[in-house]
């Protein structure tokens, strides 16, 4: 039972990094209109970022992390205004696909930047800390922390502020959202800049808890569809309880088959979720 325990404790770990790594995904899906697969690769420049400036330069560990944060933040406004904002009259389709494109791209330049090669950053080991036999470390007890505050953190801006009240607006209605004189395009880059500084964030946090390689990023895009799916496309705040639940799951399945099988887990709970409900769990229909 205690390696259960372990394995459910470690599932909640990796449901906080799920969620950290979908809320900017499921932000964009709201206001913007499409999956943007380039999200998952946005992890990777802000890990790599970080690490170039830890490990590289020799800077300490927070003041990298909040360059690359902040930097993975700009790429992604850059991005959309860049990539998707010629060509979003073409629809939902064009712009998933080009979001592929933006991926590889992405991807490619890291390759070509950084390298192959398994990489560190340049902190200290990991404490380890015991509770009735389960292992938690402090970097693993920072994912969870910081996944709770980013949540609060986002409902409060979303509900509080005139420019989350704009996303909300937006997000349910772009065409009556201009109307009632919202500022469309400003709205629009707040959502690139709030969506990819979480991107940054996760990937700082992918960076801190796992070993680096230049493909880690692409392979995170398959669970975040998992959790978003789950979640129902049209919701924000259901993306918690779906990250949890995916995470808990693949990392739970490790007790009876292969670690391996992990991605194929999360799959499975989402199509056994969606037999039932398939508006995913927030019971609302995608917008």
């Amino acid at each position: 039972m205690t390696l259960l325990a372990q394995y459910f404790v470690t599932g909640i770990v990796t449901g906080c990094f799920l969620i950290l790594a979908t809320i900017g995904f499921s932000l964009t899906r709201r206001v913007e209109g499409f999956l943007n697969i380039a999200h998952a690769e946005l992890l990777g420049v802000s890990a790599f970022t970080t690490w170039g400036l830890n490990v590289g330069l020799g800077w300490p560990f927070i003041p990298s992390a909040l360059v690359g944060i902040v930097f993975t933040a700009f790429l992604g406004l850059f991005i959309g205004r860049v990539v998707y904002d010629p060509i979003r009259r073409l629809g939902p389709a064009v712009l998933l696909i080009s979001s592929v494109g933006v991926a590889y791209v992405i991807g490619g330049a890291v390759d070509g930047v950084i390298g192959t090669g398994i990489r560190t950053l340049d902190i200290p080991l990991a404490t380890t800390y015991r509770f009735w036999g389960v292992r938690i470390t402090d970097y693993q007890m920072i994912v969870v922390a910081l996944a709770a505050l980013t949540g609060v953190s986002l409902a409060l801006f979303l509900n509080k502020t005139k420019t989350g009240l704009a996303i909300r607006a937006m997000s349910a209605n772009p065409e009556l959202a201009a109307s009632r004189g919202i500022d469309v395009r400003q709205t629009s880059r707040a959502t690139w800049l709030i969506a990819s500084g979480l991107a940054g964030l996760a990937g700082v946090m992918l960076a801190m808890i796992a070993t680096l390689s230049t493909d880690i990023a692409f392979r995170q895009i398959l669970q975040i569809l998992a959790v978003a799916i789950l979640a129902g496309l049209g919701s924000l705040y259901s993306v918690l309880l779906s990250g949890l639940i995916v995470g808990i799951a693949m990392d739970m399945s490790v007790y009876w088959i292969p670690a391996g099988y992990r991605p194929l887990i999360a799959f499975a709970v989402v199509i056994i979720v969606l037999l039932f409900r398939p508006q995913g769990l927030s019971g609302r229909k995608p917008s």
